[in-house]
């Protein structure tokens, strides 16, 4: 039973990376036509995937809670947690959907036929509300959760125009992290010029901060006039996003670090230059160096510099940890080859696309500088991947479905 009801937590945390090409069709378990089948045709919304999909968590989540009434179960908890909204939502809406049946039943009867058309007017109400509320928690339920990401930036083909538009990037995803209130720590940063960057490591914390960078890993190209020519050209730059692992611990030895204070330099009034507020720790072991002084306090300005080191740990950790095949496909997509684009930024129509979900929007310039126009651009991408998810998870649970029918078959 536990299998079962851990059955779609799994399959929503990242199990179902393999794309099922084959087609099947659902094949009914009964053939019979009832008359309440036109009516529930009439009004039901939803879509075969979307129907798929919350039956099954519908049964596992019944599942789940009838292991949570006999013993506690992390995975359970975790289960219930995950899907309690979009239970709820579902719930509703079969309610609704049975209520209007019951009265499109009442008006065969005529001292009945006035209320119950107003009755169905009014749930009709209830079941599109019903129905949003589902939407709302079925982008939830598929949304990757994480609250700590590394995003790294690094320039790649077409020289100075390149690392020009890598700064560009790096400068919008600042802007965003701002306007959604994120935590933003540059760990490393190479610049190229005045104007360019080679490459740059940033720590982004914050609610649901990998919701909102999840679909900017992966080749950028730009087609735009540079600055120093007259003619486009087309360069690109490469983004990884990389989820915080959660279940590594990283210890540093205060006997390790050479702690120093000094004074601040730049904007803040004369406090900050009277006072050794600004921190620099250095790591002998390695010679790594950090310094923070965003602070007029000199201990939270070390909090800071040990967080910065902390993470710079981290991410080495996670390098390297990964898998053969993780870094030929990292080391593949730094090239920034132009045929593995994700998305152009085309100045000349002043149109961004994104390749993989076919979206365009238009305003390129007030893409890079207007986070709302960014986040307009995520929204439908991010609707396009929900519904190529669905159809993924949805063929798999009928193929499911359709062997559970052969069985049944050659058994009987």
């Amino acid at each position: 039973m536990m299998r079962k009801c851990c059955r779609s937590y799994n399959l929503l945390s990242n199990s179902l990376t393999k794309h099922v090409t084959k087609k099947h069709s659902f094949r009914a378990f009964s053939q019979v036509h009832h008359p309440q089948d036109d009516i529930i045709k009439k009004f039901d919304r939803l879509s075969t995937q979307q129907r798929l999909y919350l039956e099954t968590i519908k049964k596992d989540y019944d599942d789940a809670s009838l292991v949570r009434q006999v013993r506690h179960s992390q995975a359970s908890e975790r289960f219930i947690g995950k899907f309690s909204s979009l239970y709820t939502a579902y719930k509703e809406y079969h309610d609704t959907l049975n209520s209007i049946v019951e009265c499109h039943e009442l008006l065969q009867e005529p001292e009945m036929e006035e209320i119950a058309r107003a009755d169905i007017l009014s749930m009709d109400g209830l079941l599109q509300s019903s129905f949003s509320n589902i939407e709302s928690a079925i982008s939830d339920s598929l949304q990757p959760s994480g609250d700590d990401i590394f995003l790294e930036i690094r320039m790649a083909v077409g020289g100075v125009e390149s690392s020009i538009f890598a700064n560009d990037l790096l400068k919008m995803y600042e802007n965003i992290a701002a306007s959604q209130g994120f935590q933003w720590t540059v760990l490393e940063q190479e610049n190229r010029g005045e104007l360019g960057l080679a490459c740059a490591v940033v720590s982004i914390s914050g609610a649901d901060v990998l919701g909102v960078y999840q679909f900017e890993a992966g080749v950028h190209r730009v087609q735009r006039v540079p600055i120093n020519d007259t003619r486009i050209h087309t360069s690109t730059a490469v983004v990884i996003v990389t989820n915080k692992p959660s279940d590594i611990e990283i210890q540093i030895n205060e006997e390790d670090l050479d702690i120093s204070y000094m004074r601040a330099s730049g904007p803040g009034g004369q406090f900050v230059q009277r006072t050794n507020s600004k921190c620099r720790i250095v790591h002998k072991p390695t010679g790594i160096a950090v310094t923070n002084q965003t602070s007029r306090l000199a201990q939270d300005n070390k909090k800071e510099c040990m967080r910065k080191l902390s993470d710079i740990f981290l991410k080495e950790e996670v390098e390297a940890n990964l898998s053969t095949a993780e870094r030929t496909k990292k080391s593949q997509a730094l090239q920034g080859d132009r045929s593995d684009k994700i998305r152009t930024y085309n100045y000349k129509s002043g149109i961004v696309t994104d390749h993989r979900y076919g979206v365009n929007i238009p305003g390129i310039l007030e893409y890079f500088g207007d986070p709302e126009t960014f986040m307009e651009l995520h929204r439908k991408v991010s609707s396009v991947w929900q519904l190529q998810k669905l159809s993924e998870i949805a063929e798999g649970l009928s193929e499911d479905q359709n062997q559970d029918y052969d069985q049944s078959s050659r058994k009987n």
